[in-house]
């Protein structure tokens, strides 16, 4: 299995978000890749608008990146026989879902 390069991932994903030009993403230059998350990106500041915060996760999610404003944790719903159902970040806004339910 082919190692990711996720500081090119990382640029590409930055592109992207730039090229929206939107105000709500600023200082994206100074993003940076989690230390204790693979594909997590610290972008620094909260989004306290949902729609933006959507399009942020929905954009990373496209390049298998987690993007992650101060606060936010990668967390699992387990079922009651312990099984992993779904992964998700926990934001201001409620769980977004990283990773669909597997039957």
């Amino acid at each position: 299995m082919k190692k990711k390069n996720y500081k090119s991932i990382l640029a590409k994903f930055k592109k992207e978000i730039k090229d929206t030009n939107n105000h709500v993403f600023h200082g994206v230059d100074d993003w940076t890749l989690a230390n204790d998350l693979l594909n997590g990106v610290l972008i620094g500041y909260t989004i306290n608008e949902r729609s933006k915060r959507e399009l942020l996760h929905q954009i990373g999610l496209k390049y298998s990146l987690i993007p992650l404003c101060p606060g936010e944790v990668v967390d699992i719903d387990v079922s009651d026989d312990n099984r992993i159902m779904r992964s998700f970040v926990r934001t201001i806004f409620g769980k977004m879902q990283i990773s669909p339910k597997k039957g």
